[in-house]
Formats: C-alpha cells, structure tokens, sequence
C-alpha cells in the first residue's frame, strides 16, 4: 500500500512540473500556445469528420447533420483552422464578447425592472451589468488581446494549481507512515 501511494505521489508530481512547464509557456508565449492549440483542434475536427464519414456512409438517414454531413462539416472547419489558426483565435473573444453583451442586456433589463420595485439592490445589478456589457464590447473591438489575456490567465491558474499539487504531495509523502497506518 505505502508503495503504490509512494508510486503515485512520483507521477503527480511529474505530471504537475510539466502541467506548471505547460503553465510557464502560455504566460510567456500566449500566441504561438493558441496557434498550437488551434492546430490540436483542427487535427482532432479532421479526424472527428473522417471517423463521421466512414460511418455515416452507412447510415441511411437523410437529416440535417447526419453522419456524412456533420463529417464533412467537420473536415471542412478542421482545414479552415489548420489553413488560418488565427480564425479560432479571433473566434473565441468574439464569442464570448457576444455572450458577455446578450447576458449583460437581460441583466440590465431585470436591473430596470427592480429598479420599479423601489429594491435598493438594482443599482448593483445594473452596475454589474454595465461592467459585463463593456468587458464584451473590448473584446468584440479587441479580440486578439482578450485571448491574449485569457491563456495567460489560464497559464497563471495552471501554475498556480500545479504548485498547490507539488505542495499537497510533499505533505502527503511526508506523512505517509500515517496514511499507512489509517488504510490497514
């Protein structure tokens, strides 16, 4: 038993200086760690609209997105981001900017709302509100540096998280008679 926690601390903590390593290079070089990931998900969309094919040529049904049609969907995007990995890049902010406005709008609408009610609490979601929809107007107006901004701060969370694990195993490595002794 104490071997086998012993085996498994090791590989967590290997696991987490490459997963701090992986952390390390999307706060330095964000842009080339989104072109990397853009070219992940393009041969994953190409591999995806293969398999989808190969079996949607069996299947007999005519829907919007069968097999063979989703497939080819698939394959199509996958080349386009393969093509010009910048697209996904840009795509993401864009997106998301869109989903922070739509939000932001129906919280603003709720806010007026309260605010008829005479409940003191509407100046709050409708401060909120105003701070959501111009988060989503930058990054619809500045895509490129919101993604920027968005893998760094995921590559600050994955060092972060990675840290805390290196620590959580020295801890439990260091306190493993114990353990031993609470699992026999």
């Amino acid at each position: 038993m104490k071997k086998t926690i012993n085996q498994t601390l090791w590989i967590s903590i290997i696991s987490s200086v490459l997963f701090c390593l992986f952390g390390i290079i999307l706060i330095t070089n964000p842009e080339k760690s989104l072109t990397m990931i853009a070219y992940g998900i393009s041969i994953l969309l190409i591999a995806n609209g293969i398999y989808q094919l190969i079996m949607g040529y069996h299947d007999i049904s005519f829907t919007l997105l069968d097999g063979f049609s989703g497939g080819l969907l698939s394959i199509i995007l996958g080349i386009l981001i393969l093509v010009k990995p910048n697209a996904l890049t840009i795509m993401i902010p864009i997106a998301i900017g869109l989903w922070f406005i739509v939000s932001s709008a129906y919280k603003l609408r709720i806010a007026i709302a309260l605010r008829s009610t005479n409940q003191p609490i509407w100046l709050t979601v409708f401060i909120m509100a105003v701070l959501m929809m111009i988060c989503g107007v930058i990054l619809l107006f500045n895509p490129m540096s919101g993604v920027v901004t968005i893998t760094r701060v995921i590559g600050i969370l994955a060092v972060i998280y990675a840290c805390i694990d290196i620590i959580d195993a020295i801890i439990i490595k260091r306190n493993l008679n114990l353990l031993d002794e609470l699992f026999h």
